[in-house]
């Protein structure tokens, strides 16, 4: 968004709240709309999103954003403060996530180590879950949109794309949001699902996992396909590789049915580790006893 438009936002911020709010700084810009770092006069922190009705059109509902937030309640999700419009905005005030996006964090550190994979796996996979128990889809998700905040927790956040998971709008008959992140069905404007998630947590996952972009599904899936099976497999452990190629599989019927599953797939994975260790964990303690009975054994005869 050009900086005349931001400054005109800002004066309107200035005049829809007054002394309200003070604008501390931009926290990100992009075609729809800004969000700026607020504090309010008791000195509390805010996030305040404004979305710009005439960029929005007739392409999505722009008030759609506040009152899905309004119905969640979720650890992972920001809350809503409050909400108002005139004529020109929308004014969202949100729960201030002091924090980074994974984007940020991966172009800092390069590929996560998997023992965060697997918490953030569970922490991503549990808020969506969820949304989606909400009769609700994202339809967004990618690292830009999920923040690591300064406690260790990880936020779902723009919700802008969000709607029920029946419905349908003019976001289904388009391509919106970033290609990387698109799943393969979406460039053939099937519309949005539940499995369209599924493949933007794997895509996302994929990115942090590998440290390498996800591949662009549009023109030949399938090989797009293969070039991160192959990434996935030369660099992750057969528990993470086994999940993030089911949720990056090319048809959605071939991805898990729900973050319930992955959910089931995590923890199942994790107990069968565990027991695996355990068991070995036995073993070594036979043998070490076997050897130390054979040395006692060995003592009592030669003495």
């Amino acid at each position: 968004m050009k900086k005349e438009k931001i400054a005109q936002m800002e004066e309107k911020i200035k005049s829809v709240f007054g002394s309200r709010y003070t604008i501390l700084k931009m926290l990100r810009n992009g075609g729809m709309g800004c969000v700026f770092h607020v504090r309010s006069n008791e000195t509390e922190e805010y996030a305040l999103k404004v979305l710009d009705k005439e960029a929005y059109g007739n392409r999505i509902d722009y008030m759609s954003e506040s009152e899905v937030m309004k119905r969640l309640d979720h650890p992972g999700i920001p809350k809503i403060i409050e909400v108002t419009q005139d004529e020109s905005y929308v004014y969202m005030v949100l729960e201030y996530i002091r924090g980074e996006p994974l984007s940020a964090i991966i172009r800092k550190c390069g590929k996560i180590n998997e023992s965060y994979i697997k918490v953030w796996m569970e922490s991503i996979a549990s808020t969506l879950n969820y949304l989606h128990g909400q009769g609700l889809i994202h339809r967004d998700i990618k690292p830009d949109n999920i923040m690591l905040s300064h406690d260790c927790e990880i936020k779902i956040i723009d919700f802008g794309l969000a709607r029920k998971k029946n419905d349908s709008d003019e976001a289904d008959k388009k391509v919106i949001g970033t290609l990387s992140y698109t799943a393969p069905e979406r460039f053939t404007k099937k519309q949005g699902t539940v499995q369209s998630d599924i493949y933007g947590f794997g895509a996302t996952m994929y990115y942090l996992t590998t440290g390498t972009k996800p591949e662009n599904m549009k023109s030949n899936p399938m090989d797009s396909y293969t070039i991160m099976e192959k990434n996935l497999k030369e660099t992750t452990s057969c528990q993470i590789y086994d999940i993030l190629t089911k949720s990056l599989a090319v048809k959605p019927y071939q991805r898990s049915v729900s973050f319930e599953e992955i959910l089931c797939d995590l923890s199942e994975k994790e107990n069968a580790k565990r027991i695996e260790q355990h068991e070995e964990s036995k073993k070594q303690s036979v043998a070490v006893f076997l050897i130390l009975a054979g040395l006692f054994i060995t003592g009592l005869l030669l003495n």
